[in-house]
C-alpha cells in the first residue's frame, strides 16, 4: 500500500506522529545548562533575563505587564513571570494554527467556513493560559476564604492563652494547609529577616487580593495601631468568617433550583413524557 492509497485520516495520524517524532527529537538534543544557571534562572522567576523576554516585553505595555504580574501572584504562580505567559499564549494558538491547517489542507477542505472555524480555535487556544490563570486565581482565593475562620478561631485561642502574636502565629500556620499555609509562612520568613509584620501582614494581603483576607489584615493592624483587645478582635473576625461562609452557601444552594432548568427539560422531561405518552402511542399505532 502506498500514501497514495491512504485515507485522510491515516495521513493526518501519520502527520502529528512525526511532528511529535520530531519535537521529542529537538527536545532530547536541545542544552539542559548547568545546575547553576538552572538555579539562577528559577530564583529569577523561571525566566533567563535577556534578549528573549525584552523582545516579548516589546509587544505588551507596562500595565499590561503590571496586571499580568498581579494575577499571576494571585494564582500563587510566582516562578511564572508575564513574558513566560504570552509566550505560552503564542505557542498554543501556533499549535492550533498548525493543525487546523493540517486538517485544511490534507482533509481538502474548501470555503470561508472552515477558515473561520480554524481562525476561531486559535484564538481560542491562545486563551488557554489565560483561562487557565483565571481558574486558578478563583479556586486560590475559594480555598483561602474556606481556611480562613478555622486559622482565626486558632489564633483566638492562642492568643487569648498568652501567646505574643507573632508566636500565635508561628503555632498555627503548621495547621493551616493549601495557599492560606504558603502564605503565612512567607510571612512569617519576611518577619525573620527583619521586615516589620504590619508590612508583611499587608503585603500578603496585597498579593492574594482576596476580599476577607484584606479586612482582616486591616483589622489586625488597626487593632494593634490602637492597642485594643486583639483577642477580641480575632473572636470577631473569625466570627465575621463564618457568617460569610455561611452566607456563600445559602447562595449557592439558593441558585440550584435555575441551576436545575437546563438539565431537567434536556434530560428528565423527555424520559417523563416517554413514560406517559409511550403506552398510548404504542396502543394507537398497534
Amino acid at each position: 500500500m502506498t500514501i497514495m492509497t491512504l485515507s485522510p485520516l491515516a495521513m493526518v495520524l501519520m502527520t502529528v506522529a512525526g511532528a511529535c517524532a520530531v519535537f521529542a527529537l529537538i527536545a532530547a538534543f536541545m542544552p539542559k545548562g548547568n545546575p547553576v544557571g538552572n538555579r539562577m534562572r528559577d530564583l529569577a522567576g523561571g525566566w533567563e533575563i535577556g534578549a528573549d523576554q525584552r523582545t516579548v516585553e516589546k509587544f505588551i505595555t507596562f500595565e499590561q505587564r503590571g496586571k499580568l504580574q498581579h494575577q499571576l501572584a494571585q494564582a500563587g504562580w510566582y516562578t511564572v513571570t508575564p513574558a513566560r505567559l504570552i509566550v505560552r499564549c503564542v505557542l498554543f494558538g501556533v499549535a492550533a494554527l498548525v493543525v487546523g491547517v493540517g486538517f485544511f489542507i490534507l482533509l481538502q477542505l474548501d470555503g470561508f467556513v472552515y477558515m473561520g472555524l480554524i481562525a476561531l480555535v486559535t484564538v481560542g487556544a491562545a486563551q488557554l493560559p489565560l483561562s487557565r490563570l483565571n481558574g486558578a486565581v478563583a479556586k486560590r482565593k475559594k480555598e483561602i476564604a474556606r481556611a480562613l475562620p478555622d486559622l482565626l478561631d486558632m489564633l483566638s485561642s492562642t492568643v487569648q492563652a498568652g501567646l505574643a502574636f507573632n508566636a500565635a502565629l508561628a503555632y498555627a500556620v503548621p495547621g493551616v494547609s493549601g495557599p492560606l499555609g504558603d502564605e503565612l509562612r512567607a510571612v512569617l520568613s519576611e518577619i525573620r529577616v527583619g521586615r516589620s509584620r504590619a508590612d508583611s501582614l499587608r503585603a500578603m494581603a496585597e498579593r492574594v487580593d482576596q476580599e476577607e483576607l484584606k479586612t482582616t489584615v486591616r483589622a489586625i493592624v488597626q487593632s494593634e495601631r490602637l492597642g485594643s483587645n486583639l483577642s477580641k478582635v480575632l473572636e470577631d473576625l473569625g466570627t465575621e468568617s463564618r457568617q460569610h461562609r455561611l452566607l456563600r452557601g445559602e447562595e449557592i444552594a439558593a441558585k440550584l433550583p435555575v441551576l436545575m432548568v437546563i438539565p431537567m427539560a434536556f434530560f428528565m422531561l423527555p424520559a417523563l413524557f416517554t413514560m406517559i405518552f409511550g403506552a398510548v402511542l404504542a396502543d394507537y399505532f398497534k
